[in-house]
């Protein structure tokens, strides 16, 4: 049976216009390498009110991060290449996005990470993982399912 854990949280964007948005932080017990970051869209309330982050959660960005290395990032500096994960001065963990021509910063809670993780690694114990992917098993089952 799969299991999906959700903590609805605030994220800060960090940068010229440094800003607070609502951010679902999701796992399923059927990607159990993967947490979802799932940023709302925009919510219409009437014609003239628009609220940028309050849309329904599935209708904005989802950036998928590898759990492990959300929960290293609590402790020290991890990632290579486009992402980055470390902890800040101020109690929480930092997203560092890397790209040509940009990037953006996020902050996470530190203490609503960790709940969250918490929750996700006692559904799926860490080195158990593999136990909980309904693996392909034949290449031709392997190429329907990414096509």
């Amino acid at each position: 049976m799969v299991e999906t854990i959700e903590r609805h949280t605030t994220a800060r964007i960090c940068g010229p216009r440094p800003r607070r948005v609502r951010v679902v932080l999701r796992y399923r017990t059927d990607d159990p390498y993967a947490v979802a970051l799932c940023f709302p869209g925009p919510a219409r309330l009437s014609e003239t009110l628009v609220v940028e982050d309050g849309g329904a959660v599935d209708d904005g960005p989802r950036w998928t991060v590898g759990r492990d290395l959300l929960a290293e990032g609590r402790y020290g500096s991890t990632g290579t290449g486009d992402l980055r994960v470390r902890p800040d001065e101020d109690g929480g963990v930092l997203l560092e996005w890397h790209c040509p021509g940009g990037g953006a910063d996020v902050r996470l809670g530190a203490a609503e990470l960790g709940a969250f993780l918490d929750r996700t690694y006692r559904a799926v114990p860490a080195g158990c993982e593999s136990a909980f992917v309904d693996w392909p098993h034949t290449p031709e089952e392997f190429l329907r399912r990414i096509v």
